[in-house]
């Protein structure tokens, strides 16, 4: 990727999260950098393309935190992907709002990347399950809709971190495990 295209995507994950999708003109790229709308055009075919862009980037970075879980210690790897996501959307504010307040329905293409990366996430969930039910240290359960609980719970503590209700990203690891791993009952 060039320069030039990075700054323009940078700029513009930085612009949909302040103003979303819809009050986003390209022209509010371009001024903001001070670049000529034909430079835009170089790179991108239009807002939706660059917004595609955008989400296709942040899901790859997100993604490219991921480890698969190790047989040695998976509950080490479980919580270090934890720690890893939801750091990064501490760290960049812009890019939590995209992936935890996209507005679907919006239009097809840009649905499909968020939900082929939630799709990847909960594959990695249930594998993360699946390991530990043959290391006998996860009941059995249904794998689908488990990974399925466990995803929704970690996008809305996602939202959580980043409207500052929930104060430290180290405190929602820990809760997140215990939950996952004991549930709520004592004993």
């Amino acid at each position: 990727m060039k320069k030039r295209e990075r700054e323009i995507l940078e700029r513009a994950k930085k612009l949909f999260s302040e103003k979303g999708f819809h009050s986003l003109t390209v022209s509010d790229i371009v001024d903001s950098l001070g670049i000529a709308r034909g430079t835009f055009y170089l790179y991108f075919k239009n807002k939706d393309d660059i917004y595609k862009k955008v989400l296709e980037n942040l899901v790859g970075e997100i993604s490219s935190r991921l480890k698969l879980l190790p047989r040695e210690n998976p509950l080490g790897q479980l919580k270090e992907n934890v720690r890893e996501v939801l750091s990064l959307f501490v760290e960049d504010r812009e890019l939590a709002k995209l992936i935890l307040y996209h507005p679907y329905k919006l239009n097809p293409e840009f649905d499909a990347v968020l939900e082929k990366f939630f799709e990847e996430i909960k594959g990695l969930i249930e594998s993360a399950l699946l390991r530990g039910m043959e290391m006998g240290i996860v009941r059995e359960c249904n794998v689908n809709v488990v990974s399925a609980a466990v995803l929704g719970a970690f996008l809305e503590i996602g939202r959580e971190l980043l409207e500052g209700k929930i104060p430290t990203v180290e405190s929602a690891v820990e809760e997140i495990l215990e939950l996952s791993l004991k549930g709520l009952l004592e004993g």
